[in-house]
């Protein structure tokens, strides 16, 4: 990830050695030069609170490092423009008011960019230079595209983790951190060495690409709005005020260096710190090497920057450290940067080509979502003729205009998307451009548009709207929600077009079309039973696929479990008031909101009714009877480290118990890990016993349970 440091105060270099530079000159910078440095510096940090407190960034790494070197540049030749407060003498990003603020003992720097073997070379030699000796050693790692964090330990307990912030200050996200299954939350010193008092950790919290792409297909199965990359993703789920949702999101780590320490160091290098780093638990990346020569690092980077995209989880360079503690007190620090670390940046899968057409689809929620139909190249391993848009508000913001040439990016499995427009490429072409105005009617159906305020979707209005239909047919098959295989996109758009599907519900008439299913092309009789066969099966699925199915808005597979488990019967969901369902664990006040809006729909209760008819299952698993925790009620909540929450709920199940979303007075006890904060207290208040995973194992065993 990017960057930037609050000046700060180090110790100089061995030998410094200031020179003016060659286009540097004696007097004021003309205003030209003032305008344009004072328009960068407006434009970058802009930029920097999209990344770094929205992150929700509008341009790539590449575009953004132009801006900055620009800008380094005109300070560079007019000395009088550069001031401490400018993007390049600082970190940017202060701390969100919502989180408490942390003041770093150590700065957390930023690390300058090469961009090539001839960057990296020059880097080189400006280490010679200043230290008069070439014998280095050199750690490397890949450079994880993620949230730079700072980890403090005391007593081997994990105390307090922070953002990088504006380098000085950070925020206190310790809570949310704790959700993260591979962070140590106690470490023990190895055998035969002492623990320091106290040491920070630096590290990198990331989505893997696997994780990635799970969060968007509930997004989908939701009609939410994807998220546009793992890195974004990372950083908005680490800044959550409700812990349970970064819990959901299942973010992992990597640390990449040892901080302060309180007491002797436990190592005289970076490699070294690394190995005993990794020696008390922490994660670490096993493709980290130590070299000796250039000539190896370059070839290392060349490497990972071609097979980047076989790892799960995004990096965008290799991050090159002098390996000796004593030589990096030496280099020290100039402005932001250290002088004994270097980012080598990949280039970024990036490519120029142009606009043909923005046009519209419509989801199975009715969710119009803008796409970018281009001419085709060539782009991250693939032949791209479409990328995504998300929403008009993300048009808008882009500036993107019908006709321009635009700059798509693509990395591995990731959705193609759209960077920006190449504003230089549009002089003389004013003409031929045009602006993209959100359709009021349906593209499909031409029913009028509906758009909420304060949300970024616009919806087709129409619920009978063919494509909607089609699309819901579709989501309603599918593997996620009721299976019924043989269902595939063809053919439920098949089935809406000649009229035989016109509700979900009619799924389980088709039986009674089999002469008229059997006159079209492609469906023999066999074809047909197994069909009919597969529909039948699906009656017989729990209730939380149902409701993933119906396409409730803002419901996917996990919200739907936790209904259906809350519940139990899809009569007392439908019986359930607003304030039932904002009771229910992990369900937020817009997502009640719109399960309540959905159950009082005359219409979509005259489908459930159907549905009811036609056979379908309307309760969820039932828990095995006459184990030994028959009939009783348990929460299970936090990050365990034995097993998966998910596991010990299925282990409650399976010995005959209920599992919980929530502490009542009828509770037997909570299994609470780590993070559990919000159940444990309400269980404490309830006079509820609150136990953690080991005392669960006990009880479990005590009432006969052998795990063996």
């Amino acid at each position: 990830m990017r960057r930037y440091t609050r000046r700060v105060t180090t110790s100089p270099a061995p030998r410094p050695r200031r020179r003016a530079s060659a286009s540097s000159t004696s007097g004021a910078a003309p205003d030209a030069a003032r305008a344009r440095a004072e328009a960068l510096r407006a434009e970058i940090l802009d930029h920097d609170r999209r990344y770094y407190e929205l992150a929700q960034p509008t341009i790539g790494d590449n575009q953004y490092d132009a801006l900055v070197a620009e800008l380094r540049a005109l300070e560079a030749a007019h000395p009088d423009l550069a001031t401490p407060e400018s993007p390049t003498q600082r970190v940017s990003g202060r701390p969100a008011e919502e989180f408490a603020v942390v003041e770093h003992r150590e700065p957390m720097l930023s690390l300058g960019n090469v961009f090539g073997r001839d960057g990296l070379l020059a880097w080189h030699q400006r280490l010679v230079r200043l230290t008069e000796r070439d014998d280095f050693g050199f750690a490397c790692e890949p450079k994880i595209d993620g949230l730079a964090i700072a980890l403090v330990y005391r007593d081997g307990r994990f105390v307090q983790g922070a953002t990088r912030g504006d380098g000085g200050r950070g925020e206190n996200i310790t809570p949310n951190l704790e959700t993260i299954r591979t962070l140590p939350k106690q470490v023990k010193a190895p055998k035969g060495k002492v623990l320091p008092t106290a040491f920070e950790v630096r590290g990198e919290v990331y989505l893997s690409k696997a994780e990635f792409a799970r969060l968007n297909e509930q997004r989908g199965e939701a009609g939410e709005q994807l998220y546009m990359n793992p890195r974004n993703t990372a950083a908005g789920s680490l800044r959550q005020l409700d812990q349970s949702i970064t819990a959901a999101r299942r973010l992992d780590l990597f640390v990449y260096q040892l901080g302060w320490v309180e007491g002797d160091r436990p190592a005289t290098s970076h490699a070294n710190a690394i190995a005993w780093l990794n020696d008390l638990g922490f994660p670490t990346n096993p493709l980290a090497q130590r070299f000796a020569t250039i000539e190896e690092i370059a070839t290392f980077c060349e490497g990972w920057a071609s097979r980047r995209d076989a790892l799960d989880y995004e990096i965008d360079g290799v991050v090159v450290k002098v390996d000796d503690f004593s030589l990096q007190r030496a280099l020290g620090v100039v402005g932001r940067e250290p002088r004994w670390a270097v980012a080598w940046k990949f280039p970024a899968e990036q490519a120029v080509t142009r606009l043909r057409e923005i046009q519209v689809s419509v989801g199975r929620t009715g969710v119009l979502t803008p796409f970018a139909a281009l001419e085709p190249v060539f782009v991250g391993g693939a032949n791209v003729s479409m990328a995504t848009l998300h929403n008009f508000e993300h048009v808008r913001t882009l500036d993107v205009r019908i006709g321009d040439d635009i700059i798509v990016q693509r990395a591995g499995d990731v959705i193609p998307q759209v960077v920006g427009p190449v504003l230089a490429a549009r002089a003389g072409r004013e003409a031929e451009l045009r602006e993209f105005q959100m359709p009021d009617a349906c593209p499909v159906c031409k029913a009028p548009v509906e758009h909420d305020e304060g949300e970024a979707a616009y919806y087709c209005s129409n619920p009978d709207c063919p494509v909607r239909l089609a699309r819901s047919l579709e989501h309603y098959t599918g593997r996620g929600a009721l299976d019924v295989a043989g269902f595939g996109e063809e053919r439920c758009a098949i089935l809406v077009r000649l009229g035989f599907v016109t509700s979900l519900a009619d799924l389980y008439a088709l039986p009674e079309q089999r002469e008229a299913l059997l006159a079209l092309e492609g469906i023999g009789p066999k074809t047909l039973d197994a069909l009919f066969a597969n529909l039948e099966a699906s009656k017989r699925q729990p209730l939380h696929r149902l409701l993933i199915g119906i396409g409730i808005r803002h419901v996917g597979s996990e919200t739907a479990r936790a209904l259906a488990t809350h519940f139990g019967t899809l009569q007392a969901l439908r019986e359930a008031t607003l304030e039932d369902l904002r009771a229910v664990d992990g369900i937020g006040p817009i997502v009640a909101q719109a399960v309540f809006a959905w159950f009082q729909n005359e219409r979509h209760l005259a489908l459930l009714d159907r549905l009811v008819a036609a056979g379908v299952r309307t309760d969820e698993e039932v828990a095995a009877r006459g184990g030994i925790l028959d009939g009783l009620a348990i929460v299970v909540t936090g990050s365990m480290e034995r097993w998966s929450r998910n596991e010990v709920e299925a282990l409650i199940k399976s010995l005959g118990g209920k599992v919980a979303a929530s502490p009542t007075k009828k509770t037997l006890f909570v299994v609470a890990g780590d993070g559990g904060g919000s159940k444990r207290e309400k269980a404490e208040a309830l006079g509820v016993e609150v136990i953690d995973e080991a005392g669960f194992v006990e009880r479990l065993r005590a009432l006969g349970w052998g795990d063996d």
